[in-house]
């Protein structure tokens, strides 16, 4: 049977083993938390990273779109009468919807208004 210094050696042992166990826990928590507060700021420096991006080339595709369109425009406008009518005639024939046509249709007669 053991003594009662037995059992307090004992109880001690375990005390300080949980209390070690506990320090460990709390350590272990911090350093956890301190990895996932350094992943969520690392994620959300690669976020504003992808979000500047994408803001960059927006602007970038945006530029480059006017451009195209002006050099479309003045292709157009320099295009004889005979390209142009030819041109219309394609554009229509590439419609694939009745809405697409009754757009066009809308803009040709207002067209016709302007041009007298």
């Amino acid at each position: 049977m053991a003594t009662q210094t037995e059992e307090q050696t004992v109880a001690n042992y375990l005390e300080h083993a949980v209390e070690d166990l506990n320090q460990a826990r709390q350590q272990a928590g911090e350093e956890i938390r301190t990895a996932i507060d350094s992943a969520i700021s690392r994620s959300r420096e690669a976020l504003e990273d992808l979000r500047s991006d994408a803001e960059q080339r927006t602007v970038s595709l945006r530029t480059r779109a006017e451009e195209r369109a002006a050099e479309w425009q003045q292709t157009l406008e320099d295009a004889t009468e005979d390209m142009r009518r030819d041109l219309g005639v394609r554009a229509v024939h590439a419609q694939r919807s009745k809405d697409a046509l009754d757009a066009m249709a809308e803009e040709i007669k207002q067209q016709k208004k302007h041009l007298g």
